[in-house]
């Protein structure tokens, strides 16, 4: 097809004129329907005039009148009139312009005799030029053809005129100045003709083609903007639907974090009344620790799916042992399961030896945690367990957990984890929606308990990012059970090392260390000053990042540093690194509010031994001192 925009740049020969095959065909179907009304009108008017020149036969030429009659009316006018009558067949497409060059020439020659014969008589001549003006211009010959007949009926009367009639040189010369000159200004003429026949054409059909684009082009843009505007409505309707559970949250928030603050500074507030019993004091004291805890979940878990938002959720893949992980779990939620007066079980299906993942340790164990938390959250009665089964990638029936293990071994499989309650259940028409981000803190859910409402939305992206699924089967007032699952390769599990679990107590100090707090907030400096009282022969303190230099440097026998890691001037990765330059031995925590993942990590890079996240333990404060000092001699 043709393929530019100008006609300057038709895909044409320069000689012929002609198209490619395919636009040749298309243009000789135009050019045929547009031609064919003038060629009859043309042809009829050339029989006439062929005819009526008949009449100068027997005025001027009269011993050649029989002679020049028999040529028009027995051989040229029935020719043509024959060809005339074929127009109106339907193969007369297919051969028209072959049976007009035949036509032209059969006439030219009709004329070029008459001019032979008679050479001193100039009408005949009048009758050459009207020929090559007919074959030119007006029963639609195209140009090439055009040109082969003029110059093929030229040639036949010099052959003639020479070798048979011996026409003198002198008339000869004359003649041909005017045929020549006449068939070149046909033949440039019929050229120009036909060049802009063609350049329409390619035109038209550019311009066709241009048509078409648009109607498909707005074709298409009608289906685009149909399914740009259904896009557009979902995305507005999950948009509101967003911003009204933000709301939610944010409402819940005000709640959830007022809550446990009312809490702290109430009972902060009543500590400080006379005559306060010691049982009271110590009841005050728990009720503020455990609001405390509470506020700090709330925020844990803001932060956390702030992470996961952002995409800051880093991957620490290693191999862990999901017996110790259960066991873990089994002991610390035990007695508050207990307290409750329920019951807390256990199942782990796999030998110690066979029981390990390559998976992220920290991201197991908070999934556990969020669903046993929310199991003895919605739990009043009856038993909790949790545990796992191995699954084979070939059925999901595993009563046999050796078989399992040993088809597991040639293929991937998947562990799967349980913990089932039997609290208040969850409705069918909820249990998709519980693990959508602020769902718990719709203030419309007549189901919504105390929290935050990220929990489960949490643990479910720590599940997915684990290559795992997660689903819940529920039946209401009668409990639920949460599923989850997450690979398990049987090619890379043993693991024969042994874990040896230190244990301490307040016999196992180690000696009185020299220790710098770099703090620039008074209230922790005064905590951390409080809390490791009982290791320090003395403590320097600094309350920027500079002043930790300069303290290290005058000191060069400072034991340990806790490092803020947020100060002004300079922080504590930078004074860190200044710190090594000169001291490779001191050792160095960092203790930082932002909690983000990956501070560990710029911990140690920068220089640090180890890592330790407000709100800050004493337990594990002390705990992080005897890692490091408790093999010393005191």
């Amino acid at each position: 097809m043709l393929q530019n925009t100008t006609y300057t740049s038709m895909n044409y020969n320069k000689i012929t004129l002609a198209f490619s095959e395919e636009d040749e065909q298309l243009f000789r179907k135009k050019y045929f329907s547009d031609s064919i009304f003038q060629f009859r009108i043309a042809f009829i008017s050339v029989i006439i005039l062929y005819g009526a020149f008949g009449y100068l036969d027997s005025q001027m030429a009269m011993e050649y009148a029989s002679t020049f009659h028999a040529i028009r009316f027995l051989f040229v006018i029935p020719i043509l009139f024959i060809v005339f009558l074929l127009s109106f067949t339907k193969s007369f497409q297919k051969v028209w312009q072959e049976l007009l060059l035949t036509s032209f020439i059969i006439g030219g020659i009709g004329i070029s005799i008459m001019t032979m014969l008679a050479p001193e008589n100039y009408a005949y001549y009048a009758g050459m030029m009207l020929i090559f003006s007919a074959g030119y211009f007006f029963i639609k010959l195209r140009f090439f053809l055009a040109t082969i007949a003029g110059w093929s009926v030229l040639l036949i009367y010099n052959i003639g005129a020479i070798y048979y009639t011996q026409t003198p040189d002198i008339i000869l010369i004359n003649n041909n100045f005017f045929f020549i000159s006449a068939n070149l200004i046909g033949m440039f003429a019929a050229y120009n003709i036909e060049f802009y026949a063609r350049r329409d054409f390619f035109l038209s059909q550019k311009l066709d083609n241009e048509k078409l684009l648009v109607l498909d082009a707005n074709k298409n843009l009608e289906v685009t903007v149909v399914e740009r505007t259904k896009e557009l409505l979902k995305a507005k309707d999950r948009a509101e639907e967003s911003d009204r559970l933000k709301s939610a949250f944010l409402a819940n928030m005000s709640h959830e974090i007022r809550t446990p603050m009312n809490g702290i500074l109430g009972f902060a507030e009543l500590l400080k009344e006379p005559d306060l019993t010691g049982e009271k004091q110590q009841a005050y004291i728990r009720i503020i620790e455990k609001s405390g805890a509470r506020m700090l979940n709330i925020i844990n878990d803001i932060v956390d799916i702030s992470k996961i938002e952002a995409g800051l959720v880093n991957l620490d893949i290693k191999k862990t042992n999901i017996n110790d992980q259960i066991e873990y779990i089994n002991s610390f939620f035990k007695p508050e399961v207990e307290a409750k007066g329920m019951k807390l079980r256990i199942h782990k299906s796999l030998p110690a030896e066979e029981a390990f993942l390559k998976t992220d340790r920290e991201k197991v164990y908070a999934i556990l945690t969020n669903l046993v938390k929310n199991a003895i959250k919605f739990s009043k009665v009856g038993t909790i367990e949790v545990g796992y089964v191995l699954k084979t990638d070939i059925g999901d029936e595993t009563t046999d957990q050796n078989e399992a293990l040993s088809l597991t071994k040639s293929q991937n499989g998947k562990v799967e984890f349980f913990v089932k309650d039997n609290g208040i259940g969850i409705p069918k028409d909820r249990q998709k929606a519980i693990f959508e981000r602020f769902i718990q803190a719709d203030i419309h859910d007549k189901m919504a308990h105390q929290g935050a409402g990220l929990g489960l939305s949490i643990t479910k992206a720590y599940i997915e990012m684990l290559g795992g699924k997660i689903w819940v089967e529920s039946e209401e007032g009668l409990g639920s059970t949460f599923y989850f699952t997450l690979p398990y390769n049987a090619d890379s599990m043993k693991d024969t090392s042994v874990v040896h679990i230190a244990t301490s107590n307040e016999d196992d100090r180690p000696r009185k260390l020299k220790i710098l707090i770099a703090e620039d907030d008074e209230v922790s400096e005064m905590l951390i000053d409080i809390s490791v009282k009982l290791f320090c022969k003395e403590i320097f303190k600094a309350r920027t990042g500079i002043e930790a230099v300069e303290r290290c440097r005058e000191n060069p026998d400072i034991d340990l540093v806790l490092m803020d890691i947020r100060m002004p001037e300079m922080g504590g990765y930078e004074a860190t690194r200044q710190i090594r330059q000169f001291n490779k031995d001191v050792i160095i925590i960092a203790q930082t509010a932002y909690g983000l993942t990956g501070d560990s990590a710029k911990a140690i890079k920068a220089g640090c031994n180890d890592y330790i996240s407000k709100p800050i333990s004493k337990v594990e404060l002390l705990a992080l001192i005897r890692k490091y000092f408790i093999n010393e001699t005191t």
